[in-house]
């Protein structure tokens, strides 16, 4: 009796853990959509007055850059280009100044793509760039 329950015990572990899996991770990509781009439609629903608030509602993760190692074993910050309409803003606190209403869209721009698409990339250490688009 103690043998059989256990076999299928371990017989349904497997079977769950990967209806587990599957389900969270297609469940939460259809819901926040692309991890690079956010939608009109997500601008609507988020109810955030600037581009700062609606990015930081929606993927908080574009406003932290990562440090990088250097050989002499400090830490460097990498910058966070911003892009409105294809024109270089100075920083982050730029996406304050624009009203989450004019915003049309909003794409994350990973630093090894960002000096292939985007003009005037500087030549330091990027962890990537936003780049707002309003018309």
């Amino acid at each position: 009796m103690r043998y059989s329950m256990t076999m299928r015990i371990t017989r349904v572990i497997p079977i769950v853990l990967v209806l587990a899996c599957a389900s969270s991770g297609a469940g939460s990509a259809r819901s926040k959509g692309s991890p690079d781009l956010i939608t009109r439609a997500e601008i609507n629903s988020s109810n955030a007055s600037n581009a700062y608030e609606l990015i930081d509602r929606l993927r908080p993760g574009w406003l932290r850059p990562t440090a990088t190692g250097s050989i002499s074993g400090g830490a460097r910050s990498q910058i966070i280009l911003v892009y409105l309409d294809r024109q270089r803003l100075e920083d982050l606190r730029a996406l304050r100044t624009i009203t989450a209403a004019s915003v049309q869209s909003a794409q994350w721009i990973d630093a090894a793509r960002a000096p292939t698409i985007l003009p005037d990339v500087p030549t330091g250490p990027i962890a990537g760039a936003i780049v707002i688009r309003t018309h």
